[in-house]
């Protein structure tokens, strides 16, 4: 299969190094801009709608979202069996605060009446604005301009300007500022990717309280108790006046205001909405005296100041996270976007993840899966290693429920993290491609070993790390065995790998892989650390037997094809007849039935290719290679995971056309829609897979053991290659062009880095 090209799809917003310009009003593609306008904070998420709601008869998706925090459902089953998932969580949609409606002489000011209009996203300070010009029927015209942001300092906070100018009349305008929680859900059917989100179905409305110039609301989430507190106020022009009587039905609050105004003179408008949750245990006005007092904080800062700290958090990430290239603006653009929305999504109390979609919107009900560890958090560990620590923390803090879950698949040992969940329970419905993905315990260890290795962090490995770690090794050991049939190689059965195309497999070659190298970091941390091994309940017996399961780990090999194997059974498999496949009918999952795909040899998305990428050096090129020309050519890339990953296999094989063109589909897969469902929320490990594509494909960079790494192969097309990454207390800028690299030591000790295999030694502030 091939990568779709960039230039193929026609770009919905406008090229820019550091903006996403929306120049005109598309009905056919709102719904998309909802999403790649969205704001967030990690913990806040709110898509790009219009303030005033979305015009009538276009397809939409409101949506206000609160990372880590969930509503509760049973899932329905026609058949069940023991120790099936029972419950579904979904990220909480919560009210909408966004909500400012104008209305001239009774006619709502809509984009209907615009003369122009166009928005922007900057990414250099996390600002959606808004610039238009309305004319209404009798011909006057308003001009509207508007900020909007979500702090990246202040949680809680969503904030609004607003300004409003008559241009050609003086007189009254109204003015309805509301908070909306009855906006509709969406759901689109026959997509599993979906979801389906529903303020109705997920929260409960406890009270409602109109105050001055605001009001507030408290909700509960069904089935989880998690309490929802959402408060706004209004600050007013000084001769505004308050209507009565204001609008207060269910789950709907609405100020009613009139603003004078008068021509060529701006009125201006601020709104601040908080919105914070407590556990279902709480007390109820706790929360909500919590929520006024942020409320009133940001009230007292003000907006001038509250958007300053917000220029001021961006310009620090982009000043230790930023990427340049040179020659392709398109590029340069899809890089940055990708960069701003894992900032914005990733959770950063120790109590949240990362969802797929992040906080775009309401695909796979916000679930975390394995895309953390395996894409995100290696990336983050380079560039922002406090927040992968955050997220690694999650995981740490749902390592009681998930020695539950290995208790509850008759594991008498170890931990089983879930396949997808929220709150810790297994979500998935469908065990084949969710429970059988055991491999989600090596993305943990994965990423321990990720973030351990770029941050040297030995505290955290005290304190969380070898904990996560020696749990989901005991597990291996419980579901893995030594063959006696077949010379004691230690081998895994009934197993999903990340090809979900392929599923109860023995000895898939990926989860193999992986959990060699698992067992093999856990025993070279701990094998000299007595009292961690005590306090672990780790005996020397139990590290001996992680040791040889590494060593005696059975990799599935054809040697008639001198490839690695999927796993036992792939290869006598009939070939999927790629030829006779119509267009239509990818993505395959949408178009057969699992038993008809699980019969051929296809490829949702890298495998073997992906293992041999995430080895690094322990697998030799040549057979790297081997494998690839193997794998690619039966992969459909219906997962939006793949692209990336064949880039930097390509790239580190030596194809850089080939390179080149997975990265161009990775970069922008979301700005240009490649896989047609960005509508309902971004690809948040593609993303990070971007940036992979860049660091680990072009620029050869590799985190090892014996230190860092670079062997730079940059196309000639993308010009100069430019990035900043965070090594063990240190920041490094790297400039790469073709196979050369200038390295530069901003901060930190001097450090001895490898370029081609060549041992460098730098100092700060010098550049080699």
């Amino acid at each position: 299969m091939t990568a779709t090209s960039s230039s193929a799809t026609p770009h919905i917003l406008a090229l820019a190094p550091w903006h996403l310009p929306d120049l005109n009003y598309q009905p056919a593609h709102y719904m998309l801009k909802e999403t790649l306008l969205s704001i967030g904070n990690g913990y806040l998420g709110s898509r790009g709608s219009f303030e005033e709601g979305a015009p009538a008869g276009v397809s939409h998706c409101e949506g206000t979202y609160l990372n880590g925090v969930f509503s509760s459902e049973p899932i329905a089953y026609g058949e069940s069996a023991h120790a099936f998932a029972e419950n579904n969580h979904k990220m909480l949609q919560v009210a909408n605060g966004k909500v400012l409606k104008l209305v001239l002489d009774g006619e709502s000011v809509d984009i209907h009446g615009a003369i122009n209009h166009q928005r922007q996203l900057d990414m250099l300070q996390g600002v959606l604005e808004r610039d238009w010009l309305w004319q209404s029927q009798s011909g006057k015209q308003l001009k509207i301009h508007s900020k909007r942001f979500v702090s990246q300092r202040h949680a809680h906070l969503l904030a609004i300007e607003l300004t409003i100018t008559a241009v050609n009349f003086s007189g009254p305008l109204d003015v309805f500022s509301a908070l909306d929680a009855r906006y509709p859900g969406y759901h689109k059917a026959g997509d599993p990717r979906v979801g389906e989100m529903s303020i109705a179905d997920t929260l409960s409305l406890m009270q409602q309280q109109l105050s001055h110039n605001g009001g507030q609301m408290l909700h509960s989430a069904k089935g989880s108790g998690t309490l929802v507190a959402a408060i706004w106020q209004d600050l007013l022009p000084p001769d505004a006046r308050c209507l009565t009587p204001n609008e207060q039905a269910a789950n709907l609050l609405q100020q009613h205001y009139q603003l004078q105004l008068v021509a060529g003179k701006p009125q201006q408008l601020h709104k601040f909405v908080i919105y914070c949750h407590a556990g279902a245990t709480s007390e109820h006005s706790r929360l909500t005296q919590q929520a006024a007092s942020l409320l009133q904080q940001a009230c007292s800062t003000g907006f001038a100041t509250l958007l300053t700290e917000q220029q001021q958090w961006w310009q620090s990430f982009w000043q230790g996270a930023d990427v340049s290239i040179d020659g392709d603006l398109a590029m340069q653009q899809g890089i940055r976007f990708n960069l701003f929305s894992l900032a914005q999504s990733a959770g950063r109390n120790g109590q949240s993840n990362i969802a797929a979609k992040g906080l775009t919107g309401p695909g796979y009900d916000g679930h975390y899966f394995w895309d953390t560890e395996v894409y995100v958090i290696p990336v983050m560990s380079l560039l922002q290693p406090e927040l992968a620590k955050q997220l690694l923390a999650h995981r740490y803090s749902q390592l009681d429920a998930a020695r539950q879950r290995a208790r509850q698949m008759s594991h008498n040992q170890g931990a089983l993290y879930p396949w997808r969940t929220i709150g810790g329970e297994e979500c998935s419905a469908y065990f084949p491609a969710g429970t059988a993905q055991y491999h989600i315990n090596a993305a943990i260890a994965y990423a321990i070993r990720s973030y351990y290795l770029a941050t040297a962090d030995h505290a955290f490995m005290m304190e969380m790390g070898a904990e996560m770690l020696v749990e989901t090794s005991r597990l291996w050991l419980d579901l893995g065995f030594f063959n006696e049939r077949q010379n004691h190689r230690f081998e895994i059965h009934q197993v999903t790998g990340p090809d979900e195309y392929t599923a109860i497999v023995n000895n898939n070659y990926y989860t193999n892989a992986m959990v060699k190298l698992q067992l093999a970091f856990c025993y070279a941390f701990l094998k000299d650390k007595t009292e961690l091994c005590q306090s672990l309940a780790v005996s020397e017996q139990e590290l001996s037997l992680w040791q040889q399961a590494a060593e005696q780990m059975y990799l599935p090999f054809d040697s008639k094809l001198n490839i690695h194997a999927q796993d036992d059974s792939f290869l006598q498999k009939k070939r999927w007849d790629f030829a006779n496949t119509p267009a239509e009918h990818y993505p395959l999952l949408l178009n057969y039935h699992p038993l008809v795909i699980y019969r051929h040899q296809v490829l949702k998305q890298a495998d073997t290719v992906l293992a041999n990428v995430l080895l690094d050096d322990q697998i030799h090129l040549a057979q790297k290679a081997r494998d690839l020309a193997y794998y690619e050519p039966l992969t459909t890339h219906d997962s939006s995971l793949s692209a990336c990953i064949h880039s930097i296999a390509f790239a580190e094989t030596g194809d850089i056309k080939r390179a080149q063109d997975f990265f161009g589909d990775s970069a922008r897969m979301d700005l240009d829609n490649h896989h047609g469902n960005t509508e309902v929320g971004v690809h948040i490990a593609c993303m990070a897979g971007s940036w992979l594509c860049l660091v680990q494909g072009f620029a050869g960079v590799r985190v090892r053991p014996a230190g860092l790494f670079l062997a730079p192969n940059l196309p000639e097309a993308l010009g100069e290659l430019r990035f900043r990454l965070h090594y063990q207390q240190r920041l490094l800028e790297i400039t790469v062009q073709g196979q050369q690299a200038r390295c530069q030591l901003i901060s930190g000790a001097p450090l001895t880095l490898y370029l081609h295999d060549q041992a460098i030694t730098i100092s700060q502030g010098a550049t080699l």
